[in-house]
This record gives structure tokens, C-alpha cells and sequence, in this order.
């Protein structure tokens, strides 16, 4: 799995149950999928201007692990599954003092034609480039 984000965890990400929200793990998982589609040949302006997008389909999320206020973090993501119009990655969110699992959370994602709004293959050089972050047991 490559580094794809870091970050801190703040006081104000808390809910009023006093857990740190799933707002934030969400954020984390987040900034890290921007960070992948950049590594993978898709940066924002190819995302923006180019022909093809890439829109989430399904998110699953496991929380392993609590958060707590001013603890670092880092996001780890490998690919677990690349179709022709469809790639499936995980993200891993652990804590960096610890070392501990936080969170994990697997998205799907489904490559469009920017004009036409419909599924279209991943572009070659995405594929490949993706395909060198194939996990292991994937």
C-alpha cells in the first residue's frame, strides 16, 4: 500500500457523544482518494478538462479502532480489484503513534465519458499504472 494523506485528528471533529465524528474518518478517506487518482495518471485538471471522470458507486467503511483528539494519522491505499470500465481500491487510516487500525474503507469507482455521462473503459495508462497497486490478495 502507498501513502496517499495525513492529517490530525482535532477537538472539534468530535460529536455530541464525544466520539470523533464519521464525518472525519470520511474526510481522511477522502483527501486520500484525491491523492491516489493524482499517483494513478488522473490529477484534477485531467479530471476537470479530460474526456473521462470517475464517479463512486459504493463506499464501505470499518471502524476498527477509536480516534481521539490530536492523534496523527496516515492513510495507506492499494488496489484491489480493476475491471474495464470499474476500480475498486481500500484505504487503511491507522494511527501513527500507535500503529494501530483505525479505520479502513472501500470504495468502487466507475470510470464515465465526460460528455456522455456513461461508463467508459479506464484509460490504458491508468489501468496499467493502477495495476502496479495491486494488493497482494487481491
Amino acid at each position: 500500500m502507498i501513502e496517499t494523506a495525513r492529517g490530525t485528528v482535532h477537538e472539534w471533529q468530535r460529536d455530541h457523544m464525544g466520539h470523533i465524528n464519521v464525518r472525519a474518518y470520511v474526510d481522511f478517506f477522502e483527501q486520500a482518494a484525491w491523492q491516489f487518482y493524482t499517483m494513478i495518471g488522473l490529477p484534477p485538471s485531467a479530471l476537470r478538462e479530460g474526456p473521462v471522470r470517475i464517479v463512486a458507486v459504493q463506499q464501505n467503511m470499518g471502524y476498527k479502532q477509536e480516534l481521539q483528539p490530536g492523534d496523527t494519522v496516515v492513510v495507506r491505499t492499494g488496489v484491489v480489484e480493476i475491471r474495464e470500465k470499474v476500480l475498486r481500491y481500500r484505504h487503511e487510516l491507522f494511527n501513527t503513534e500507535t500503529g494501530a487500525l483505525s479505520a479502513d474503507c472501500e470504495f468502487t469507482v466507475v470510470c464515465i465519458d465526460a460528455g456522455t455521462r456513461k461508463s467508459c473503459p479506464l484509460p490504458p495508462a491508468v489501468a496499467a499504472s493502477a495495476a502496479a497497486h495491486l494488493l497482494p490478495s487481491a
